[in-house]
């Protein structure tokens, strides 16, 4: 069996004995290599192989990275510092396929993903076979309407009874606050904060009624407490609360 210097020396053999091709071509290249290997690799082997492919990978275009990403995405035995690589990548036309199909990914990375990306990888998760309960429930709580529609689709999707109800009271709170009052849909810059003028938050102001508002913010945040709503350059203030939050969506209540 070669030690792990020697598979170095092959690996750095191989790409330049394929100069003439695109580097995509050379990874999908090493990625065969160590497939064909996985059996006989010790750890230290597999985790160079491994490593090296993963520092190529950050030089291939976007376009090669999404053929890449569905090579590996159903592999069990694809590399693990590839596949997360690739389930973090900003592009999600190159996460999505491994986000939604990889064994690969431990509840860590998925976690990771789910605080650190936006809501079309939360969307590509959701759609995982079976998303284990920590994993379902975070995107429940951290994820928009399509995000909790496709867990809520998701037969796999392992939602603890908590969060459940929690989602449950959420489209029983936005069926309220439509048959009280009709919405109108806007889009004006707003400013939400807490009524002692801390926690200052930007967003928009989606819809409005009598009643409430929807608004979308800036960044994701968790209000909470007696609020206050300030648009049209601040000239108009509403005391509110918070009803219902999907993601950066909030729904709020005029008090």
């Amino acid at each position: 069996m070669p030690d792990s210097k020697t598979v170095t020396i092959a690996i750095d053999e191989l790409v330049a004995r394929q100069s003439s091709a695109g580097l995509t071509d050379k990874v999908s290249r090493l990625i065969d290599q160590f497939a064909e290997n996985a059996e006989v690799y010790t750890s230290e082997q597999a985790d160079t192989v491994d490593h090296v492919i993963a520092r190529l990978i950050a030089d291939v275009t976007p376009e090669g990275r999404m053929a890449i990403a569905e090579r590996v995405a159903g592999d069990p035995k694809a590399p693990l510092r590839v596949v997360e690589q690739l389930a973090e990548d900003d592009w999600i036309d190159v996460a999505a396929p491994v986000l939604a199909r990889s064994p690969r990914l431990s509840e860590e990375t998925l976690l990771r993903v789910i605080d650190s990306k936006g809501q079309s990888h939360l969307l590509a998760i959701s759609r995982r076979r079976a998303i284990p309960p920590v994993v379902a429930d975070t995107l429940a709580l951290r994820g928009n309407r399509a995000v909790v529609r496709a867990l809520a689709r998701n037969a796999g999707a392992q939602l603890s009874n908590e969060t459940r109800s929690l989602l449950d009271q959420r489209q029983r709170a936005r069926f309220e606050e439509l048959r009280k009052a009709p919405r109108k849909a806007v889009e004006y810059p707003a400013e939400l904060s807490r009524e002692d003028g801390g926690g200052m938050l930007r967003c928009r102001l989606i819809d409005i009624s009598k009643t409430g508002a929807k608004l979308m913010l800036a960044t994701m945040a968790r209000p909470s407490g007696p609020l206050l709503l300030s648009f049209a350059s601040n000239a108009v203030k509403r005391s509110c609360e918070l009803v219902w939050q999907d993601g950066r969506d909030i729904g709020v209540r005029f008090t």
